[in-house]
């Protein structure tokens, strides 16, 4: 943990502030190299949403300054096929606290990755 998470800060620093754009390159990494060679099945989209869910989170709370965010990650799977539309919201601190979401498309698989970056006081 950092200096910071043991000094009773409210706001995360700007150096450990969460930033989408040092998260989406880590989303599309993942989505795309777990899912470029995937195939939509019904009897293992559990198993692989929980799999990039697991990846996802891991890899953003190993990124330095960012001990004090836990992520809340929705993974959605789906077969290729007409258009889906999807949309959340949070109430939450817009001064510390983010979402990112990243969307992968083939011919084989869909998939859209939400992360709710929360920061704990």
């Amino acid at each position: 943990m950092t200096q910071e998470a043991n000094d009773g800060t409210m706001q995360p620093s700007i150096m450990h502030k969460f930033r989408a754009s040092v998260a989406q390159p880590i989303l599309h990494s993942i989505l795309h190299t777990e899912l470029s060679q995937a195939v939509y099945t019904a009897e293992h989209v559990e198993s692989l949403g929980t799999k990039l869910g697991v990846e996802i989170s891991s890899r953003l709370a190993s990124e330095p300054g960012w001990d004090r965010y836990k992520f809340i990650t929705n993974i959605v799977v789906s077969q290729p096929g007409p258009g889906a539309r999807m949309s959340s919201s949070c109430v939450w601190d817009s001064n510390s606290d983010c979402v990112v979401r990243e969307s992968f498309v083939s011919p084989n698989i869909r998939c859209t990755a939400s992360v709710f970056a929360i920061y704990c006081y």
